[in-house]
C-alpha cells in the first residue's frame, strides 16, 4: 500500500470534533493526495493571520530570568509546534533560540562548546543543547534577587546590616555635631 494511502486513511483518526467534520465534508475521493490534504488543512486551520502571529512569537523568543535552559527549550519548541506553517529552517530556528537566551546562558553554551557555539555544526549545537537541557544545569539560572513577601518584623541579613549602618551613621553625625560645639 502506498504511503500516501496509509496517511490518508489514518489521518481522520488524529482529528476530533470540528476538524473531523471538516475532513468528512469532502464528498467521495475528492482529496486524492496527502499533499492536497495537508495544503487544505493548513489553509483552513492556519490562516495567514495566525501564521504571522506565530512567526512573531517565535522570532521574538527570549529566555525568562528564572527559566532554565530545558524550560526555555521546551517553551520554544511549543511555539514552533503551535505554528507548523512558520517556515523557519532549522538553522534559523537554532539562531533564534540561541539569540533569545540570556547572556549567562549564552556564555555557558560557548564555554561548553569550547568557543563560540554558533561556529559549530547544526548537529553539534543541537547535541550540546540537548545534553545540557537534559541535565538541566542549575548554573544556567541567573542569580537574580526575587523579593519575598516579609512581615513587619522579618528582616534579611542585608536589611539588618543596612539598618545597623544607618544607626551608626546617625550616631557619628550626632557625635560630630556635639564635638563641633565644644570650645577649642
Amino acid at each position: 500500500m502506498p504511503v500516501d494511502a496509509v496517511r490518508l486513511s489514518l489521518f481522520s483518526f488524529s482529528l476530533s470534533r470540528e476538524a473531523k467534520r471538516w475532513l468528512h465534508s469532502f464528498k467521495g475521493n475528492i482529496l486524492k493526495s496527502w499533499d492536497e490534504v495537508v495544503e487544505k488543512f493548513l489553509k483552513k486551520y492556519f490562516p495567514e493571520s495566525k501564521t504571522a502571529k506565530g512567526k512573531a512569537a517565535i522570532s521574538s523568543f527570549h529566555q525568562f530570568p528564572d527559566e532554565s535552559l530545558s524550560e526555555a527549550l521546551e517553551r520554544f519548541r511549543g511555539l514552533l509546534r503551535k505554528t507548523p506553517t512558520h517556515g523557519f529552517s532549522e538553522p534559523i530556528q537554532l539562531n533564534i533560540f540561541i539569540d533569545g537566551l540570556r547572556p549567562q546562558s549564552n556564555k555557558f553554551l560557548d564555554a561548553s562548546a569550547g568557543g563560540k557555539i554558533k561556529m559549530k555544526t547544526l548537529d553539534e549545537v543541537m547535541d550540546l543543547i540537548e545534553s545540557m537541557a537534559a541535565s538541566d544545569i542549575v548554573i544556567l539560572r541567573d542569580r537574580v534577587h526575587i523579593p519575598t513577601k516579609k512581615s513587619l518584623l522579618e528582616l534579611t541579613s542585608q536589611d539588618a546590616l543596612l539598618a545597623q549602618n544607618k544607626l551608626l551613621s546617625k550616631q557619628l553625625e550626632t557625635l560630630t555635631e556635639t564635638l563641633s560645639k565644644l570650645p577649642t
